[in-house]
């Protein structure tokens, strides 16, 4: 990743459903996008288990923006979150399990 983002300093949103997403993947190295997976995979686990929420960090036209929730689910293309909605997973920058 060649941008530092400071997660506190992302603005919050409530509600994802609202944002314009890129469509292309917003990471290129290949080691990043299998750090996310990997990240993606365990806050589901961790919702699962003991209801954790992660920080997801999207990378929208207006800049970055920052979800709080559950992650359902993830699979090759999408990632599902609380209230089924799905995300595609080449929008997402970064994730943090809260």
């Amino acid at each position: 990743m060649n941008v530092v983002v400071n997660l506190r300093e992302i603005e919050l949103v409530e509600n994802p459903e609202t944002l314009k997403l890129f469509n292309e993947d917003v990471l290129t190295q290949v080691e990043d996008q299998r750090v996310r997976r990997v990240n993606l995979d365990k806050a589901a686990t961790l919702a699962k288990v003991s209801n954790s929420k992660a920080n997801i960090v999207l990378k929208t036209p207006a800049g970055y923006k920052r979800i709080l929730t559950k992650v359902s689910g993830v699979d090759a293309t999408h990632v599902w979150i609380e209230n089924r909605v799905i995300i595609p997973l080449a929008a997402i920058y970064a994730v943090d399990i809260a």
